[in-house]
């Protein structure tokens, strides 16, 4: 009799589990499904995209687009902002990517008074008619470090900073910046960085000395202090060929040239050795 209350007990507390445990085995499918779905986005805006050049694709192999993207978690119905877009490499793959379903910020940082400041205002106009092909209205351009935030608080998914955090360091207010970034994203939101990575036995301080390299220990410490947890670490775009010695720094590489016209020493090396860093803002 204890058997068979026993047997009918465990009987129906199974019948109870049952459910949650498909229910939990579906979630996680549709979850695998969307991230595999989202890597297929990443890779046909790299490769089926009509507005990148060949000078854009060539790079492909040192920069890794789609690993990169696809390491961030970078999905095509986010809202993802891009610092210091620049010539718009990364822009021309963030723009079909997000045009349907998503929203791309192009942010750059505030203009000083002097020689470029007139450049520097029209930078957010000029920047958006000449991508209106790429976003139509789908898109903004915004300055970083003004008195109002680029976006509402918690209301972004992902800030990429691409090659760029050295010029953002030098400028001296990388943590004002830090907190606004920290601020605009999300609980759970990914602060994307790819960086020149300087030698940990070099005696440099990127504030002072401008190399284009930083220290990957730098890095984590100056954004982990502004509030953010470091996720992972990735060696996607690591290059051991680069010693990462150069007299002039990262310059050196010439890696505004095409591959063709760069010296054979260059072409040998490619781009420089790269870090490439997943933070995320904490969720409370």
């Amino acid at each position: 009799m204890i058997k068979t209350l026993i047997l009918s007990a465990a009987s129906a507390f199974f019948l109870l589990s049952a459910p949650s445990a498909t229910a939990g085995h579906h979630e996680k499918g549709e979850a695998e499904n969307h991230i595999h779905s989202a890597k297929k986005s990443i890779e046909k805006a790299v490769s089926n995209n009509v507005l990148r050049s060949e000078r854009d694709m060539e790079r492909d192999q040192y920069r890794n687009p789609v690993a990169t993207l696809d390491f961030f978690g970078v999905q095509p119905n986010m809202t993802v902002a891009e610092l210091g877009p620049s010539s718009g490499w990364y822009t021309r793959i963030l723009a079909p990517l997000t045009v349907e379903n998503g929203k791309y910020i192009a942010l750059n940082n505030s203009p000083t008074p002097g020689e470029r400041y007139e450049r520097g205002m029209q930078w957010r106009e000029t920047f958006i008619e000449h991508k209106s092909g790429m976003f139509g209205h789908n898109a903004s351009a915004r300055f970083i470090g003004q008195t109002v935030p680029f976006a509402a608080p918690n209301s972004v998914d992902t800030v990429l900073i691409i090659r760029g955090m050295h010029g953002q360091i030098g400028r001296g207010d990388v943590n004002g910046l830090l907190a606004e970034v920290l601020e605009t994203l999300k609980p759970g939101g990914v602060l994307g960085i790819v960086q020149h990575r300087e030698r940990e036995d070099f005696d440099t301080d990127p504030k002072e000395t401008m190399r284009g390299y930083v220290k990957q220990s730098y890095i984590v410490d100056l954004v982990k202090k502004a509030g953010f947890e470091l996720a992972a670490t990735s060696e996607i775009n690591a290059n051991k060929k680069d010693p990462a010695d150069w007299e002039n720094g990262v310059w050196a590489l010439q890696a505004g040239k095409p591959i063709a016209e760069k010296d054979q020493k260059f072409r040998e090396i490619g781009e420089s050795d790269r870090m490439t860093l997943k933070f995320v803002k904490p969720v409370k």
